[in-house]
């Protein structure tokens, strides 16, 4: 139910910044927001983090 609350289909933004824009218009519902973790089995290690460039996309996103 929460999703159609976010109105998902209208959501203009794509990859990291996807998730910016849905947590935006969720904490603007005052929708609970929850971390879960996931666990890739094929990543030993490496960066797990958005690089700089997703940040900015994320950012100036509308």
């Amino acid at each position: 139910m929460p999703l159609n609350a976010i109105g998902v289909p209208s959501v203009r933004s794509n990859g990291y910044s996807f998730q910016v824009e849905t947590d935006h218009r969720a904490a603007g519902l005052g929708l609970r927001i929850v971390e879960v973790p996931i666990r890739f089995g094929e990543r030993g290690s490496g960066a797990s983090k958005p690089g700089l460039r997703a940040q900015f996309e994320a950012a100036l996103a509308p």
